[in-house]
């Protein structure tokens, strides 16, 4: 077994370059496809579709527990407002971490068509008695891989729930696993004295997106804006296009000191704690004791 570093021609691919190479990918005799996003479940798709029933060879693995539909109910978009956003930046450290790996189908999950697409192909493969050579595993993590003979690829993989291990050989793979954000430390080195840091090392990030830095900078009115780089202060919205004119709207009316772009003071029907931070909820007035009183008189 040798490492796929030291092969020039093994076919890994990314799923950004699956049409460049797609052609090649269908002659392959057996071909695995890793990650359950969007794109891998496309990719995976699109290839059942073109290859013969009962000859697919075709591996899905996907290290999260389930090939999931994307959550795009109303009120679960709601994580993505600015009212989730001030609640999340206001939860500790901690319980930030914590949050952050459990929202992954708030982004990372399947549009619901695209798996019922996947679905209805299965199954009309079985429809006169056979039955699709095609494997979907979730809960599989990718522990190493390396090259087999000239061309094929072994794939070392690991069962997170079953605590167990295999082996998997492949004419072809292709790496549906997202994109890697690339860290601000070359950016920001000039800066890094100055600035406070987490107890992960992290950047922190103010709610109007300023770096949190040593006084000796901020006391003489300088400040540095980020985007885009502040999901462990921000939460799951911070990478989120719908966002943008939010973030460009608070930085602008701090940096100026004004107003120029007045924001509303609530965004969400949900109230994401009881002391969310932002304006209070109309009906958020009183003790705990008082509300759930109110709560007994309405259920009496």
């Amino acid at each position: 077994l040798k490492p796929l570093a030291e092969a020039p021609a093994v076919p890994v691919f990314h799923s950004a370059d699956y049409l460049q190479h797609r052609e090649q990918l269908l002659a392959a005799d057996h071909v695995t496809v890793i990650g359950s996003g969007q794109s891998g479940a496309e990719i995976f798709l699109d290839l059942l579709r073109a290859r013969p029933a009962g000859h697919e060879k075709i591996h899905w693995l996907a290290r999260t527990e389930a090939f999931a539909p994307m959550e795009y109910s109303k009120l679960g978009l709601e994580h993505f407002t600015p009212d989730y956003t001030r609640y999340f930046h206001a939860l500790p450290e901690a319980v930030r971490d914590g949050l952050v790996p459990h929202q992954w189908q708030l982004h990372k999950g399947i549009d619901a068509d695209t798996i019922a697409a996947i679905h209805d192909e299965l199954y009309r493969r079985t429809l006169h008695g056979g039955w699709p050579d095609a494997v979907l595993t979730p809960g599989v993590s990718v522990r190493t891989a390396g090259r087999v003979a000239t061309t094929r690829v072994e794939l070392h993989l690991e069962h997170l729930q079953q605590g167990t291990r295999s082996r998997l050989t492949t004419d072809a793979v292709v790496l549906a696993t997202g994109y890697r954000e690339r860290p601000l430390d070359q950016l920001l080195a000039g800066l890094d004295p100055y600035i406070r840091k987490d107890s992960s090392a992290r950047p922190r990030v103010d709610e109007q997106y300023r770096l949190v830095l040593d006084p000796s900078v901020t006391g003489t009115g300088c400040n540095v804006y980020v985007q885009n780089a502040e999901r462990h202060t921000h939460g799951v919205g911070a990478p989120d296009l719908g966002l943008a004119a939010w973030r460009s709207a608070t930085i602008l009316n701090s940096l100026t000191g004004k107003n120029p772009y007045p924001l509303p003071g609530r965004t969400a029907f949900t109230s994401f704690g009881l002391q969310s931070p932002g304006a209070p909820h109309p009906t958020a007035t009183g003790r705990i004791g008082e509300q759930r009183g109110n709560l007994v008189r309405l259920k009496n």
